[in-house]
């Protein structure tokens, strides 16, 4: 089943500022565990013009059906899951059986394939398991400095 689009202002908002976000050089995530599957794409000007903007929409439509909606819910609920980690949602929480993913693309996605589009997104979804150097993190958002040796 393939999971609705986020086409309202204030989902974006939502997912934007309470989930979490993946930095890659091709791309950003925002995951937001939410109680179904929705997801968007968006590539600004910035990326290119239309059709550079389009092409990266097609890698990141194709990169989400692949790595994030694969048709298993197990994978769903797992990403749900770390993405919860931070006190959003437990493994038991029935209210967050879905997610809510929006991809932005960047510039240099126009330079990858699909396979290495694909192989960014699994990478960072790893990293969603290791525990959050940026625990330390100031309030202003900026991560704190290195510890003095």
């Amino acid at each position: 089943m393939n999971p609705r689009s986020l086409t309202r202002q204030k989902d974006f908002q939502k997912v934007y500022l309470e989930g979490r976000k993946l930095v890659t050089r091709t791309f950003v995530l925002h995951l937001l565990p939410a109680p179904d599957d929705a997801r968007a794409v968006v590539a600004s000007k910035k990326v290119g013009g239309a059709v550079q903007r389009n092409r990266a929409k097609r890698l990141l439509r194709h990169m989400l059906q692949a790595v994030f909606f694969p048709g298993s819910e197990a994978t769903v609920k797992k990403t749900a899951w770390f993405v919860g980690a931070a006190g959003h949602a437990s493994p038991d929480d029935t209210s967050a059986a879905g997610l809510w993913v929006v991809a932005v693309g960047r510039r240099p996605i126009l330079e990858r394939d699909i396979h290495a589009v694909v192989a960014d997104a699994r990478a960072a979804v790893a990293r969603l398991d290791e525990p959050d150097d940026g625990a330390e993190a100031r309030a202003d958002g900026r991560p704190a400095p290195p510890p003095a040796q």
